[in-house]
């Protein structure tokens, strides 16, 4: 006998300025011990000028962050999920294999500047007719 375990993904992620990330499937069901690949992309903008994320929501319960950056996991999550990154493609991924009831959740993916990203745009000389505007928000 097999059991099924349903994730949700919330469709769409802004983050400050003009980056719009889009994820897929917004839904999914998968039968236990299956593995399911969540995709993200960044509209407007390019992932290699952010510290992309992703965060997972069990019910009513807070955010969970599993996976950041290329090789950064949350305790627990190294064996069974795998982030990928391919900034050439605005494309992150992330891979949860043999799911089980536990993982049902909401995936979110998410993108932030660090401090260093930050620095070093402020820094730069804007081209001719570039917005070098910032908005940070705390």
């Amino acid at each position: 006998m097999w059991s099924a375990l349903c994730v949700g993904f919330l469709p769409i992620v802004a983050v400050t300025g003009r980056v719009t990330l889009e994820q897929h499937p917004r839904e999914v069901t998968v039968q236990e011990g299956n593995e399911i690949t969540f995709e993200c992309t960044m509209m407007e903008g390019y992932m290699r000028n952010y510290l992309m994320l992703w965060y997972r929501q069990v019910s009513w319960g807070a955010p969970e962050w599993i996976w950041s950056g290329r090789y950064n996991y949350r305790e627990g999550f190294q064996d069974r999920f795998k982030g990928s990154l391919d900034e050439s493609e605005n494309r992150f991924t992330l891979l949860i294999r043999a799911a089980k009831q536990g993982d049902a959740a909401t995936y979110y993916c998410g993108a932030t500047i660090t401090l260093e990203q930050l620095c070093n745009r402020v820094n730069q000389n804007p081209t001719d007719g570039e917005d070098r505007s910032l908005s940070i928000s705390f």
